[in-house]
């Protein structure tokens, strides 16, 4: 009988002493990781307003000639001047993006096959014509041809849009030096040339126009 509590006693002995080493060991372990572990600096997070003003001059300097931003890398995103290019009018008549300087743009790139072109063209061309004074609305149409083009805006009276194709060539060089992708796609160029909204045209609200007149 005592040598089976001489033995209970070793084991409860034992497990303890392996309860206090495994205790000892995760202690060791958690201070040592705090220790060593590095702190953390949180950054306050910035809108996307505010990091685009500030990555590039919120002022831009114009020059006296044609009054385009010089201080301000060429791109195709918010807050850089919209590449230039040109094209000829349904009409045959070659029109520059430069051209508008001066003149909010609102450059829409469509086709007369595309659904989702087909059901914002109306707020576009309201709004157009709305602010017909300080607003130009420039489309690139990705038509196979300039009759299809020409055809689908005469059959809606759509008369505000500065409507470009010359070839379909022609049209999608400049579509691909916008990024390409996906159509309708609209950018809103400002009085002095720089980009101020890239998007579908169904989420360009006027008071985004406006602010910029």
């Amino acid at each position: 009988m005592q040598e089976q509590k001489n033995e209970q006693q070793k084991l409860v002995t034992y497990a303890l002493l392996v309860i206090g080493i495994l205790g000892i060991g995760f202690l060791g372990y958690v201070v040592g990781n705090r220790l060593m572990s590095p702190a953390v600096i949180i950054a306050p997070q910035t809108s996307l307003e505010t990091s685009v003003s500030e990555s590039h001059v919120s002022t831009p300097e114009l020059t006296s000639e044609t009054g385009v931003a010089t201080d301000v890398l060429t791109g195709i995103r918010i807050g850089q001047l919209a590449p230039d290019f040109v094209l000829r009018t349904l009409d045959n008549v070659p029109v520059a993006l430069s051209d508008f300087v001066g003149k909010v743009v609102i450059l829409d790139f469509w086709a007369s096959w595309c659904g989702p072109c087909k059901s914002t063209m109306p707020g576009l061309e309201s709004l157009a014509r709305s602010l017909v004074s300080d607003v130009v609305l420039v489309g690139v149409s990705l038509d196979r041809s300039a009759a299809n083009a020409s055809d689908y805006l005469a059959a809606n009276n759509y008369e505000a849009m500065v409507a470009l194709y010359e070839t379909y060539a022609a049209a999608y060089n400049v579509f691909v030096t916008y990024g390409g992708g996906g159509i309708p796609k609209t950018f809103v160029i400002d009085r002095e040339g720089i980009i101020r909204y890239v998007g579908h045209p169904a989420s360009l609200s006027r008071q985004t126009i406006e602010r910029l007149i």
